[in-house]
């Protein structure tokens, strides 16, 4: 089938695999539908930023060690990016209505298990738990968007998808920030909400939500799932997990071997098409140069927005000692910015635009070049003042680019396979996530550990200088310096940053003749100062090459969002086409099933038959 034939389809005015609309009313239950759907997403977007920032209250409170907590972020967005695709199937297969109420009843039951959990071990287990059932209802929002609305209102809904989708990434630490920070609250309330929403979002499902699945009967593909899932599996824990274990061999191999594993995964998938069997995935999605580039845009794209938001969080609240909230108002602004932006963009673009997108990203790449220039002069001593504006123009780009993203790149996909694009495309967020946090990780650590030695010699001049004013004699300064450069850059590059260093145990007993003085306070206040001092000046330093990395990703993103094809552009060459080269028999009949939605690949004893 050639892409050309799908993206010039004209869609129905009508989803046919949809039930007739229930009477005048029917517009108006679209919309109502669409809060539903828009809550539950919302409510999952949000709990992938939410723990970061209870992060040390529950390490405190549960008495957990790294591993767990690493686990606790890594075991949500792991069991995500793993579940999607082959939820995205089911849903097209058993209903997608029925796929979405399961999620979001199993993520209120999750939910309620990670609030009351007693242990690690069982919060853990809970929030992994959590994590599928998020892959559950994910892709049944954007798929039964497509199915639902027609092509007129389509982009206004998926607009509104994607802003939301910006808005509760943003708004996890701010909220966490609320909770735990201002109003004092236990870190399990970041769970325990989500239960009266699950409950309230399961009424209004059963009431509002249509019903909606592919008009052929189909059986899941079990072994494709499997295929599938398990080369996810080595791709996301890989790029998760191998900076928290050093990048050992094995880690290496998993990420190796997951393109092969894809690999054979397209040619189990192709085979079955073959054999006119229903595969986990149509092949022919990636045909489109329309979806199969938008994947890309998605994966490079996503690389680039949350590993951001992780960075400069931990810049913020480990460089510059801000608290959760703090953080939280630093980077806010960039959500007004995305609001402002999405609801401007769609009365001023009312088509999707490649190049409106494109300019988009270029205004993000922009706005980040600005914020390393203003890091660069500042360092340490940059204020929250200094960044809010630059946030909002950050959202301001961000609310060009992500609104009409999903519509330019699934509007266009027959009905009957809008649950597997959706699932295709979110594991593609996830997917992009995932690498995202692993590059800005590196990028970060690395840097941290690389330029803390440099910090540290320029913080001990200060404690140097210090000490003299007061007397303290040369070979006890030396002592002191010693005792904190070692502390500092032990500290700086050790894996756990909860964790306190041997060194920095030892600290004192570098200087016992003046801790028995009275100028061991003097030396304390220095060496803490100057602790600061080298934090900050350390921090700030890597936070550049974060930022280098991040505008180079939004910078790749506009190129790529200039190149992506679109259904006007193929328009007037399908046109011309008639008049010339006939297509082949086989490829009008994928049209003309194309255009209303038929199910499954066809055999050559069918094309006979046609002929």
């Amino acid at each position: 089938m050639s892409h050309t034939d799908v993206l010039t389809a004209p869609p129905p005015a009508v989803p046919t695999d949809l039930p007739d609309p229930v009477g005048p009313e029917w517009p108006h239950r679209r919309w109502l539908a669409l809060t539903v759907l828009l809550a539950a997403g919302f409510m999952d977007l949000l709990d992938t930023t939410i723990v970061n920032v209870a992060i040390p209250s529950i390490r405190e409170g549960l008495d957990a060690d790294y591993a767990s907590i690493q686990w606790l972020v890594a075991g949500y967005l792991l069991a995500v990016a793993v579940g999607l695709v082959t939820f995205g199937r089911l849903g097209d297969i058993v209903g997608r209505r029925r796929v979405f109420l399961l999620g979001v009843l199993g993520f209120g039951i999750a939910s309620l298990a990670c609030g009351l959990a007693p242990t690690p071990l069982v919060l853990v287990i809970a929030r992994i738990f959590q994590g599928t059932c998020a892959a559950a209802m994910i892709p049944q929002i954007l798929s039964t968007i497509q199915v639902s609305f027609p092509r007129a209102e389509q982009r206004r809904a998926l607009a509104m998808y994607s802003t939301m989708a910006g808005v509760a990434v943003m708004s996890g630490p701010l909220l966490a920030g609320l909770l735990i920070t201002e109003l004092g609250l236990s870190w399990r309330t970041i769970f325990l909400v989500n239960v009266p929403v699950t409950v309230a979002v399961a009424v209004a499902t059963c009431l509002w939500v249509p019903e909606s699945s592919g008009q052929h009967k189909q059986r899941l593909d079990v072994g494709g799932s499997a295929l599938v899932s398990l080369a996810l599996f080595t791709l996301v824990f890989g790029l998760i997990e191998g900076r928290e274990y050093g990048w050992p061999l094995w880690i290496v191999g998993m990420l190796i071997a997951s393109p092969a594993l894809f690999a054979a995964f397209a040619g189990y998938e192709r085979r079955k098409e073959r054999r006119g069997e229903f595969p986990l995935l149509p092949m022919d999605l990636f045909t489109q140069r329309q979806f199969s580039g938008g994947l890309v845009v998605v994966l490079v794209f996503f690389s680039g927005v949350v590993g951001f938001f992780l960075a400069f969080s931990i810049f913020l609240q480990l460089g510059l000692g801000f608290d959760a909230m703090q953080s939280a108002l630093t980077t806010f602004p960039s959500s007004i910015g995305l609001v402002v932006a999405s609801v401007a963009s769609q009365k001023l673009f009312p088509r999707p635009s490649r190049v409106v997108l494109a300019l988009g990203s270029l205004g993000m790449a922009l706005a980040l070049a600005v914020l390393l220039t203003v890091v660069t002069y500042q360092g340490g001593e940059v204020t929250a003042w200094e960044i809010r504006p630059v946030m909002f123009a950050f959202g301001l780009g961000m609310g060009v680019t992500l609104p009409s993203l999903a519509d330019v790149i699934i509007g266009q996909v027959r009905t009957g396979d809008t649950g597997a694009a959706s699932g295709i495309v979110n594991t593609g967020l996830q997917v992009g996530n995932a690498i995202g946090v692993a590059l800005i990780g590196m990028v970060l650590f690395n840097s941290l550990a690389a330029h803390a030695p440099e910090s540290a010699e320029s913080a001990s001049h200060r404690i140097t200088d210090d000490l003299s004013s007061v007397g303290v004699p040369a070979g006890q300064q030396a002592g002191v310096v010693r005792s904190f450069t070692k502390c500092f850059v032990d500290g700086s590059r050790q894996q756990d940053p909860g964790a306190t260093p041997e060194s920095c145990r030892r600290q004192d007993d570098a200087a016992p003749t003046a801790q028995q003085s009275t100028m061991s306070a003097q030396v304390r206040r220095s060496v803490a100062a100057a602790t600061e001092w080298a934090r900050k000046d350390n921090f700030s330093a890597a936070i550049q090459h974060s930022l280098g990395y991040e505008v180079t990703v939004f910078g790749a993103s506009f190129l790529l969002l200039l190149l992506l094809p679109t259904a006007a552009r193929y328009l007037p060459r399908h046109k011309k086409s008639r008049g010339g080269r006939r297509a082949s028999a086989r490829s009008v009949l994928a049209a003309r099933r194309t255009r209303v939605g038929a199910g499954p690949p066809r055999t050559p004893g069918d094309e006979r038959r046609d002929r």
